[in-house]
């Protein structure tokens, strides 16, 4: 199993592979009685894959849904625009609703035109859910990576924005970004988000904390 693909499922606090959560939740966590309809989404970094997230959508619910909570756990900065294509059709509508699109589908999101973050969306299935109080659940996330310092080898709690893209490590802790080269203002914290070091990115809106601990005691 790749430990580096792997997540934590937020229902239960199983850790598994990204491939292996899917079956786990559909077996586990999916009300085969008089439950809410939902489209179970898969969530993945186009330009790293390892960052994902396991979702589930009432089928009555639009794309424009699924771009709010992504803003919200993944990618928002500065209120940047942005769509959904397919390769098929180019530009899709958020106001599609969930009920439009068949299971094995897959389109895209695409966040911000300038320093794009692009996140590849799969329809994995039918799944019932009980009533939430939130129109989108999370149910699975990959485990923060961890980065070490480039200068000393601890773990990291910052990165660079300009040597995101010219070194092989832009991660820094907070001691060794007090000299470094490139200056303070260049500095982004580390996050569990394809968009991290990107724009003004510094994380997430809401809190999307897990703690396998707190399950056990629910």
């Amino acid at each position: 199993m790749d430990e580096k693909n792997n997540g934590d499922c937020y229902l239960c606090g199983k850790n598994l592979s990204k491939t292996a959560m899917k079956n786990h939740i559909l077996k586990s966590h999916n009300e085969e009685k008089d439950g809410k309809e939902c489209y179970l989404l898969k969530i993945e970094g186009v330009a790293d894959d390892n960052y994902w997230l396991y979702i589930d959508v009432p089928l009555d619910k639009s794309l424009s849904t699924v771009d709010s909570f992504l803003r919200k756990i993944w990618l928002e900065c500065c209120g940047h625009l942005s769509e959904f294509n397919t390769k098929a059709y180019g530009k899709i509508s958020s106001g599609k609703k969930l009920e439009n699109f068949n299971a094995g589908e897959e389109f895209i999101h695409i966040y911000d035109f300038g320093t794009t973050t692009e996140s590849t969306i799969t329809v994995m299935g039918n799944i019932k859910r009980k009533p939430q109080k939130d129109i989108v659940r999370l149910l699975a996330r990959n485990t923060p990576p961890v980065f070490t310092c480039a200068k000393c080898g601890k773990e990291a709690d910052l990165v660079c924005g300009i040597c995101l893209y010219e070194s092989d490590n832009p991660f820094y802790c907070m001691k060794c970004s007090e000299e470094h080269k490139c200056g303070s203002d260049m500095f982004l914290p580390v996050t569990n988000s394809p968009r991290m070091g990107e724009c003004g990115y510094t994380g997430e809106l809401d809190d999307f904390f897990f703690d396998p601990a707190v399950l056990k005691t629910i």
